[in-house]
């Protein structure tokens, strides 16, 4: 069975509009040659899509169906047509990558570097967020290569292991736990905490262990920002938990004071993840094996 693609788009516009008349005007047609084509279409699947009221329109269930679809084969379209529109200017491949901000901050520049040095001519947009927004955007099919940690579930995405990442405490040099060699989170509990975002997954493990432990924490201060954090901390507003790979990079600060956080759950790997590598594009392919050594397997 053979579909128009024209008559799919105006099948989507009529599914948005709820209405004949405004989804013609959008797809620039007469009303008479839209009504025509969704009866035709409905002629062909041999069941009804719409239900025709007073005050607009409705989808059957069939017509749900075919709408998912239809808007799954546009989406396909758009990305191919991007793609296509890449070659023709010069650009092999097109990669739209997600991170976690751990990722983004310290492993990925190095990587897309030596990544770029081998594929110079590939066009790469990077988006910073959550771990669920992260995963969300793979499964949506927004993004073709994500990062985040397995602190987040990676439910129905392939994921490769990448790098090892734990959390460490970051304090100022006066502080009086700066002459530790190691911390646990029940000795933190009663210190001035300085947070990260209540969505990250950092936040989320925290409270989630803290809440095991019976222990609360005295976040009084949150940020976005590592740097941010990290910054409070050297001013003395609190102690902050972060990723030990982002508070190696503030230890050349002779203010600050970094300490392992001596807790199993504090240990994290960062994954690479698609949603699915034999659907992927060559250049996100390329990536992912660029960036795991042509590891196929996903764990």
């Amino acid at each position: 069975m053979r579909y128009d693609l024209t008559t799919l788009s105006l099948f989507v516009a009529v599914a948005e509009e709820q209405n004949l008349t405004r989804a013609a005007r959008r797809k620039h047609m007469a009303v008479s040659a839209a009504s025509k084509r969704i009866s035709e279409l409905e002629l062909q699947v041999g069941t009804p899509l719409l239900l025709r009221l007073p005050r607009g329109i409705e989808l059957t269930p069939a017509g749900h169906s075919l709408l998912f679809h239809a808007r799954t084969i546009g989406k396909n379209l758009a990305q191919m047509e991007e793609e296509l529109g890449d070659y023709a200017a010069g650009v092999r491949g097109h990669i739209r990558i997600c991170a976690i901000q751990a990722a983004l901050m310290h492993h990925l520049p190095l990587a897309l570097n030596r990544y770029l040095a081998a594929f110079p001519q590939t066009d790469i947009d990077i988006e910073e967020r959550t771990g669920m927004g992260v995963v969300q955007g793979l499964l949506e099919g927004s993004v073709d290569v994500g990062f985040f940690s397995t602190w987040t579930t990676p439910a129905g995405l392939e994921v490769w292991p990448w790098r090892e990442d734990s959390l460490a405490v970051l304090m100022a040099i006066e502080h009086p736990l700066a002459m530790r060699d190691t911390l646990r989170l029940s000795e933190c509990a009663g210190e001035k905490m300085i947070g990260a975002h209540r969505d990250s997954t950092v936040s989320r493990m925290l409270e989630r262990e803290a809440a095991k432990s019976g222990i609360t924490l005295d976040i009084n201060l949150r940020v976005s920002s590592f740097t941010c954090m990290a910054e409070l901390a050297r001013q003395g507003l609190g102690i902050a938990l972060l990723p030990v790979n982002e508070v190696n990079h503030f230890t050349l600060h002779p203010a600050l004071k970094c300490i392992p956080l001596e807790e199993r759950w504090a240990k994290r790997e960062l994954l690479v993840a698609t949603r699915r590598y034999h659907e992927a594009s060559p250049a996100a392919k390329s990536l992912i094996d660029h960036l795991t050594g042509g590891q196929r397997a996903p764990q």
